[in-house]
């Protein structure tokens, strides 16, 4: 979910249920626990209705979502996430005025937990990508690093690689990594597929994906823009996970 913190808006969010009995859910904002500042959570800013939604079997309902911030946000990013939590359906609760009463009771309960993102401004995209590993598991070789996010909204974190041996090219790989949040840094692992017995160096180019809007793609734009945050050509020095895990400790002990 998408919310403008420029403007008001509302989005519509429909709920369905499938199953042959009565469900009441509860709807209610959170602060993400990798949500440093509290300064960027906007639950307090959200405005959802209704709160309780009873859904007969076999029925849908729409939730209104809205948001009221603060005047003068710096631009940015904002993130809350949204919960839907079903909850115990009493046995002589009842839905909503004049449709009586039911004898429902629901054992197995679900929790939905939805991300909402808000954007005030022009948007930061920076990050710096280091620490690289290369670690042999098996028959398995894996790629190590640490993204740490500098700018002012999440980043899409996308990994070019082309491994040589010497001067001489061998092949290449795209490597998808997900979002790092805002102020965030994360440690990340991912299986090498095209790496080769005799490569003895690789180069990471480092991007971002931007998703493209569908309105405003212009003709043969693809759903992502790719933005080039750096490069780095790393020696290609393998070690085995036990000696990957004991480089952890270590640096967890200097801290």
């Amino acid at each position: 979910q998408t919310v403008n913190l420029e403007r008001p808006s509302t989005n519509k969010i429909y709920l369905r249920n499938d199953t042959n009995k009565l469900k009441k859910i509860k709807v209610y904002a959170r602060r993400p626990k990798d949500q440093k500042s509290e300064d960027l959570y906007m639950g307090d800013w959200i405005i959802v209705y209704p709160k309780i939604i009873y859904l007969k079997p076999n029925s849908k309902k729409t939730v209104r979502m809205t948001a009221r911030p603060p005047k003068g946000l710096a631009p940015g990013e904002y993130r809350s996430e949204l919960v839907f939590e079903e909850e115990p359906v009493k046995k002589y609760d009842t839905n909503e005025a004049g449709e009586g009463k039911v004898g429902v009771n629901v054992e197995v309960l679900y929790v939905l937990v939805s991300t909402v993102y808000g954007y005030v401004g022009e948007l930061e995209y920076k990050g710096t990508s280091e620490d690289y590993k290369v670690v042999v598991d098996g028959k398995k070789t894996y790629l190590t690093s640490k993204v740490t996010n500098t700018g002012t909204t999440a980043l899409d974190i996308i990994y070019k690689v082309t491994y040589y041996d010497g001067s001489k090219k061998l092949k290449e790989e795209e490597l998808k990594l997900g979002k790092v949040m805002r102020e965030n840094s994360k440690d990340l692992v991912i299986l090498l597929k095209n790496i080769s017995k005799n490569a003895n160096k690789m180069k990471v180019e480092f991007f971002y994906r931007v998703e493209n809007s569908a309105n405003a793609r212009k003709k043969g734009e693809g759903e992502y823009r790719e933005v080039k945050l750096g490069e780095k050509i790393i020696p290609i020095k393998r070690i085995t996970k036990e000696e990957y895990f004991k480089s952890i400790k270590s640096k967890e002990k200097k801290k």
